[in-house]
């Protein structure tokens, strides 16, 4: 049986307005979840390609990871990934539609060991956002929520790790759900589990530099442009001293870019510049 919720979209038009969409959704208590350690097959309608028998443990890259490191993923040694409705709909959303049609190939394609679960039609992997919660959390929180509910539904006969570039995530969720490990980084979940993998782990380390280099561009991007603003302390003194004049700046409201004076305090208008 379906049961119906209501999400709530907050878009913004292009003249900067708000605009409040209700949307009907629906969950269902099966979809295919595409493992063959499935206990009930028939009632996940499991068809088409299926996670392989032959792996050690499921893997479930977290939001970031999937938009960091798809061309990674996209490797076939790589096996057992489970992505995330949560992880696909943030590449749409946030990567485009071109990065995005990449994911839906690479999940079409029968030689990669990758499946899609659809968390949030799922109704026991629903989460819906909290009041003041940031959607890059509730995505982690859905997501994670999601890996639990699938260990389980295995049986427990399954490893699950989830890959998460959220720090914070392994405190909160690393230890609480045997059989779930999250780890922090995908460099580090490469260097335990695909160690001889050279090719990714050279792609990891340029996209890392990538990074890196984006943020020292970005750091200097946002440096300002013209000096500090000297401490009231100094002002003070600087005024004491007559070093500094304090005054009011007035400017011509009709020729604001080439006229302007300034009344100094304590001083008669014809002392004004």
């Amino acid at each position: 049986m379906l049961q119906k919720r209501e999400k709530v979209l907050l878009l913004r038009t292009f003249q900067g307005r708000t605009l409040r969409i209700v949307r009907e959704h629906y969950l269902r208590p099966s979809v295919p979840c595409n493992s063959p350690l499935c206990p009930q097959p028939a009632a996940c309608r499991n068809e088409g390609k299926l996670l392989s028998g032959d792996v050690t443990h499921y893997m479930i890259p977290d939001w970031k990871v999937v938009q960091d490191y798809l061309e990674i993923l996209e490797f076939p040694e790589l096996k057992g990934i489970i992505f995330m409705q949560t992880a696909c709909q943030a590449v749409q959303h946030q990567r485009g539609r071109r990065q995005y049609n990449k994911l839906r190939n690479l999940l079409k394609d029968a030689r990669h060991d990758c499946v899609l679960f659809a968390n949030e039609f799922q109704q026991y992997c629903y989460l819906p956002r909290e009041r003041g919660e940031s959607m890059e959390k509730w995505q982690t929180r859905s997501i994670y929520n999601a890996a639990v509910w699938y260990y389980h539904h295995c049986q427990d006969r399954m490893p699950i790790i989830m890959v998460t570039e959220d720090e914070e995530a392994v405190p909160q969720y690393g230890s609480e759900t045997e059989g779930v490990f999250v780890i922090s980084c995908f460099k580090n979940y490469l260097d335990n589990f695909w160690p001889d993998l050279k090719a990714a782990h050279e792609l990891c380390d340029s996209i890392l530099q990538s990074r890196r280099e984006r943020e020292n561009e970005s750091q200097e991007s946002h440096r300002k442009e013209y000096p500090e603003h000297l401490p009231l302390e100094v002002l003070e003194a600087g005024i004491k001293s007559g070093r500094y004049i304090q005054g009011i700046l007035n400017v011509n409201k009709h020729r604001a870019q080439i006229e302007a004076f300034v009344r100094l305090q304590g001083a008669s208008s014809k002392d004004s510049g």
